[in-house]
């Protein structure tokens, strides 16, 4: 019997470790970190009217302003309403006069809250806060500015997902397929298994339709929903603990982004597109994808042989399945498939990514395409990213959460 690499054996023995040390921070999060906030926190919640009608169809939208309201927030907002959503702004952050001033014109509620649960305690409060007004709803949606959208030439998200006909829909999916290690990538099989342990629909852009929205249990998941102030759970109790209610109570789900047609989409393309989608995966700085991915000029050419072309797609395909579709091929999605949605966090997580990202920004056209390029470049300097002139001289930096 071939026992695995000792690298392996360690990492598996360091994550049981970690896993045994979180156990009373987890039955805390499950437990009594949801009634403690909501007995002795949640009434430091602001809320306030604005002066749009509600309608039956309300998005709800997460903002973490920590230098006010930016323009791209802005955008975002004024497009909820022009597709017919009553924008109500959940803060994480305290919210200034001006912002407060702009939002009562502009939204149908906003809310200022203290950051506990990250996105999902935004997303909860924003959700409690309507209460019974609930039940007057067709549609709810749940937005946070993880993302910049609309991107310009995009589709419209929202009468997308309206059109697929369920009860859950996201803008993309990850983690549904089998997982393959990096190093083994030509061996990937791309099949796509929603009863797969992490799978789950991204929680950037969600739409509710009323037969999940009304639903008594619906209500409960979000009452009862586990704060908590570990990232990682959150996305376990919320991204994946969210996709798992739904699938368990057969409500029908899917994704305006079909993640099926991605080896179909990558085999029609010609061998230099082939060759520029690989040298231009985003990898979050992951320790095991970015020295394979960096490789690739040097030891992968699409254009020399059939089979190097079928290593880059299948590279390309465990990537994506690994990281994530909508960090790791942002060109490909929106000049392909019209994605309304581009991922922030590759700007500050890693030299490399910040310039794949950077250089796909200033593509994109329009005045609203440079109000991205200039946040773009206002995270690069927060983050102490260099020009892409000046990127090949200089080490790539730690990755880190954002």
């Amino acid at each position: 019997m071939k026992l695995p690499p000792w690298w392996k054996t360690k990492r598996e023995l360091y994550r049981l470790y970690k896993q045994t040390l979180g156990v009373p921070g987890k039955i805390y999060d499950q437990f009594l970190a949801t009634p403690r906030h909501d007995l002795f926190e949640r009434h430091l919640v602001e809320r306030f009217d604005g002066v749009v009608p509600r309608g039956d169809r309300v998005a709800i939208y997460l903002v973490f302003p920590s230098k006010g309201l930016l323009p791209s927030h802005k955008l975002a907002i004024k497009h909820l309403k022009e597709c017919g959503y009553a924008p109500m702004v959940v803060s994480n952050l305290p919210l200034s006069g001006p912002d407060r001033a702009w939002l009562a014109q502009n939204t149908y509620k906003f809310l200022s809250r203290p950051n506990v649960g990250y996105d999902f305690g935004g997303y909860r409060e924003g959700f409690l806060t309507l209460n019974n007004e609930i039940q007057h709803l067709s549609y709810l949606a749940f937005f946070n500015d993880s993302t910049w959208f609309p991107t310009p030439g995009s589709r419209d998200w929202l009468p997308q997902a309206e059109a697929l006909n369920v009860a859950y829909a996201a803008a993309a999916s990850s983690f549904g397929t089998p997982h393959v290690d990096f190093d083994d990538f030509r061996s990937i099989e791309w099949k796509i298994d929603v009863n797969l342990r992490n799978f789950h629909y991204c929680s950037f852009a969600l739409l509710v339709r009323k037969e999940l929205l009304h639903s008594g249990s619906f209500w409960r998941y979000w009452k009862f929903l586990p704060l908590t102030e570990k990232k990682n759970r959150v996305v376990r109790v919320g991204e994946i603990g969210m996709t798992k209610f739904v699938l368990r109570r057969g409500f029908t789900h899917g994704s305006t982004y079909d993640l099926t047609t991605l080896p179909d989409v990558l085999h029609g393309y010609s061998d230099e597109a082939v060759s520029r989608v690989a040298r231009n995966l985003i990898t979050l700085g992951h320790h095991e994808a970015n020295p394979l991915v960096e490789s690739v000029d040097a030891a992968l050419d699409a254009q020399s042989s059939e089979l190097e072309r079928e290593d880059l797609i299948k590279l390309i395909l465990t990537v994506s399945g690994r990281i994530g579709v909508a960090y790791v091929l942002p060109e490909l999605l929106h000049k392909h498939h019209g994605f309304s949605f581009l991922k922030k966090s590759p700007l500050a997580l890693s030299q490399r990514d910040s310039n794949i990202a950077i250089e796909f920004g200033k593509t994109l056209e329009s005045p609203n395409g440079r109000i991205i390029e200039h946040e773009m470049h206002q995270i690069r300097q927060k983050k102490g990213m260099i020009d892409a002139s000046m990127a090949r001289s200089a080490p790539s930096k730690s990755p880190r959460e954002e």
